[in-house]
């Protein structure tokens, strides 16, 4: 990910997943609890045009994976 919101649909393409299911339990909602990602619309986690993007932790950490 990047520093745009993306899809659920364009997550998985990324992924190479094939359920929403595991994308969601494994991926998405672990990323939520531990606040590297974040939506888009967070008062409605079941918008049907809910995206996600990268929060400043999860870009803090990438970056020192790349130094």
């Amino acid at each position: 990910m990047n520093d745009d919101y993306i899809d659920v649909s364009e997550m998985m393409k990324l992924c190479s997943i094939v359920r929403r299911k595991t994308m969601h339990d494994s991926y998405i909602a672990p990323a939520l609890a531990d606040g590297s990602i974040e939506r888009k619309y967070p008062e409605q986690p079941n918008h049907p045009k809910q995206m996600y993007h990268l929060t400043e932790k999860a870009k803090n950490w990438k970056k020192s994976l790349i130094e």
